[in-house]
This record gives structure tokens, C-alpha cells and sequence, in this order.
């Protein structure tokens, strides 16, 4: 690296967030209010019991909420992060997290760099010869996933703990060069440097997913890049200390407009008139009966099919 970056010049951001709950206390329904209110949609996810969100304005990005054996987790990805940043509603995600007792298990700090990812990648593959890094003092392997672009040049991902249960690691990869391998999307050229704190006992708490520059640095610096004057210096385990004022918040209203707005109830409403002019009565009863399960369902079934 020809210069190092500070860390106001550049801005530090969080890219992934997971946070668990005991299963009896994970705050779903405020956490499921503000996502329906602000435009996602939410499907049944693969496991039992999980559920996906997803947005219009983040193709391919998802929130997941996931009952797991003994604890809950709720699962942002990088783009879902930034969304809920820009419609602003990131501090209000954090602060309904905060809510219950919870533990952050997964939280990426990353910053992008106006540069070439491929150059990014060589300096750290000729910086990181050993085969090793140290990254907060740890130690960890390091490795290398590279093809080649269409103008010949050889890029991809550098890892330092890939595969490992480090508590904390790191990948530097070209950020235009993914984009357009996965979504066929063109960006000027950028690199990405992305650390990992995982695990609950790493340290990290929802103070550093709003202010995650101490983090990133504590991580990255001096291994990755020099510390910047004026860097925030990492305290682990750092309560959240703040909490957003409640939005308000029309249950009504929103029922109204997600309904009105719902492309799905149009598609079932015509596959409920090929069953005849009971068809609709059919399907309204098997939304009723999604909502709120009887116990005569079978003979209300029956009942809404003969007509």
C-alpha cells in the first residue's frame, strides 16, 4: 500500500450482522413490525419455523430470523445492512435487538478503497509472504482464491482465518470483480478490506455494528493497514448505550397497504376461480385458517368445498 487511509477519509461500515436470543425472549414481533412497515417482504425460509426478509431495493440480500436448537438468531447481510441504513431505520433495527438479553455472534466492519481489488489482493499476497497474519495479536493462516479477468489480470479473494474459529479475521478481495462475477453488474474499480469479529465471547457488541470503525481498526491494524492519527481505540464488550425513539407505527395502515399492494393474493384469487364461484370463499378460508388453526378445520374445509 502506496498510503494509508484514515479513518475519516474513509468510512467504515457494517457489512454483516447476527445476533442471538434465548428462544424465549427474541423480539420478533417489534423486529417483523418495522420491516413489514418499511417495504419487505417476508417468505417461509428452509428450516422450521424460519423466516426470510427480503426488499425490492437489495436483490439478493436477506434477513433471516432462525430458530435454531437452543437460541434464536436473526441474520442481516451486507446489502440488507446498507438498505436499512439508507431508509433509515438502521438505529431503530439495532435498538429493537438491543431490547431483549442477546448475544452479537457474526459482525463484518469493512471499508472500500477507490483502487483496483487486484492491486489490493497483490499487496497483500506480497506483504503476507509467510503464509501466516496476526490480526489482534493472534495469529492465523492465511490463503488466496484467484482467477483471472477478462483483461488478463490474476484476482480474487485474499483470507487470513478463513475456515478457522479464529475470533476474529479478515478478506481483502476485488469488490467490482465479485460484483460482476455474481450479478453481472459493472462498478468502478474498488477494493474491499472486510474484518470478522464471530463468536459470542469476540467482544463485539450493537454499538459497534452503529459505530464500527474502533473494531475495524482494532482488527486490521497494523497487519492490513497502518492505524490511522485519530483512529477509535476498541473497548469489548461495550454496552449499546443509547436507544432510538419508538417510530410510530399504524398497524392498520400497514395491513392496508401491504394487502392492497400484495401481487400474491391477485395470483391466488385467480387459481381460487378455476375451482368455481365458491373458489374465493375456499381460499379465504385457508388464509383464516393459516392465521389463527381450528380445531373443526377438517369439517370447515369440507363445508367451504361443497358449498
Amino acid at each position: 500500500m502506496t498510503s494509508s487511509p484514515s479513518s475519516e477519509a474513509i468510512p467504515v461500515f457494517c457489512d454483516w450482522l447476527d445476533v442471538t436470543f434465548a428462544p424465549d425472549d427474541a423480539p420478533y414481533p417489534a423486529i417483523n413490525r418495522l420491516l413489514m412497515a418499511s417495504g419487505f417482504d417476508c417468505e417461509v425460509g428452509s428450516r422450521p419455523g424460519s423466516y426470510v426478509y427480503r426488499h425490492d431495493s437489495a436483490p439478493g440480500g436477506t434477513l433471516v430470523y432462525q430458530p435454531m436448537r437452543q437460541s434464536i438468531r436473526f441474520s442481516a447481510s451486507g446489502s440488507v445492512c446498507s438498505l436499512m441504513r439508507t431508509l433509515g431505520i438502521w438505529r431503530d433495527y439495532l435498538s429493537e435487538l438491543s431490547s431483549s438479553p442477546h448475544s452479537v455472534t457474526r459482525l463484518d466492519a469493512a471499508i472500500d478503497l477507490a483502487m483496483d481489488g487486484a492491486d489490493l489482493v497483490d499487496s497483500m499476497r506480497r506483504m503476507h509472504v509467510s503464509g501466516s497474519v496476526s490480526l489482534s495479536r493472534k495469529s492465523v493462516a492465511t490463503s488466496t482464491v484467484l482467477s483471472t479477468r477478462p483483461d488478463g489480470r490474476e484476482t480474487g479473494t485474499w483470507y487470513a482465518g478463513k475456515l478457522t474459529k479464529a475470533r476474529f479475521t479478515a478478506r481483502v478481495y476485488d469488490k467490482a470483480w465479485e460484483r460482476l462475477c455474481r450479478a453481472s453488474i459493472v462498478v468502478p474499480p474498488c477494493g474491499r478490506i472486510e474484518v470478522t469479529a464471530k463468536g459470542g465471547d469476540s467482544g463485539a457488541t450493537l454499538r459497534d455494528a452503529e459505530q464500527p470503525a474502533a473494531l475495524f481498526w482494532h482488527i486490521a491494524a497494523p497487519a492490513l493497514l497502518k492505524l490511522p492519527e485519530g483512529a477509535p481505540v476498541w473497548t469489548p464488550n461495550r454496552d449499546l448505550g443509547w436507544v432510538s425513539k419508538p417510530r410510530a407505527f399504524d398497524p392498520a395502515a400497514v395491513l392496508q397497504n401491504r394487502v392492497a399492494n400484495m401481487a400474491l393474493l391477485d395470483a391466488l384469487g385467480a387459481i381460487a376461480d378455476d375451482l368455481g364461484p365458491k373458489g374465493r370463499s375456499y381460499l379465504l378460508h385457508l388464509i383464516e385458517q393459516r392465521l389463527e388453526p381450528a380445531s373443526d378445520s377438517a369439517a370447515a374445509l369440507s363445508q367451504a368445498v361443497a358449498g
